[in-house]
């Protein structure tokens, strides 16, 4: 960004609506999805921000996305998923069950969640 400054406001808000990827990148960790997986996802297309702590495992419903690891972190695990060819990180509290790698899933998440980005950049 050569020390430009990218987007101003509130902390909640710059996390929570990011204006470009390298801000979603910035600002804690997010899966930032392109345009093609967005455009599947949510019908926009658009790049997309979806951070991983909004993304949850449930036994009904959602998208079918397959284990690549895990690495546990204390107060919560850090689990490696591919929807499609599209890498994902999913957060999962503290005492959720692990699945185990190679193992499908299915993720869901609030579509709010998924922040279509204004900036290409």
């Amino acid at each position: 960004n050569h020390g430009k400054i990218m987007q101003i406001g509130a902390p909640e808000e710059i996390y929570r609506a990011p204006r470009s990827r390298f801000v979603a990148d910035f600002v804690g960790s997010s899966n930032v999805l392109p345009p093609d997986v967005t455009e599947r996802l949510d019908g926009r297309r658009a790049w997309a921000s979806l951070r991983p702590e909004a993304i949850r495992l449930v036994s009904e419903g959602g998208v079918e996305a397959m284990v690549t690891g895990h690495s546990y972190l204390g107060a919560a695990t850090k689990l490696g998923v591919f929807l499609g060819e599209q890498r994902l990180t999913v957060l999962l509290p503290d005492g959720s069950p692990v699945p185990a790698q190679g193992q499908m899933v299915s993720i869901q998440w609030n579509p709010a969640d998924l922040h279509v980005m204004e900036d290409e950049q």
